[in-house]
């Protein structure tokens, strides 16, 4: 996954934000100072979290950024 790229996140991930459709588009890696080295910024419904990068793991990319 890289910035620009359109995901569809997973279930869980939706119903805990309270996300109605959970598209996503990646915006920023967000260094991180422990092991997990970066989180996510993502635009998604009208709003901009930060999502661990545990998604890249579960979220469907939809469309690739060139």
């Amino acid at each position: 996954m890289k910035v620009g790229d359109i995901v569809k996140l997973p279930r869980g991930c939706r119903n805990h934000w309270g996300l109605p459709t959970g598209i996503a588009i990646l915006l920023e890696k967000l260094p991180r100072t422990d092991n997990l080295e970066y989180d996510w910024l993502v635009s998604t419904d009208g709003r901009t979290i930060e999502l661990g990068r545990q998604i890249e793991q579960s979220a469907e990319v939809l469309s690739e950024s060139r």
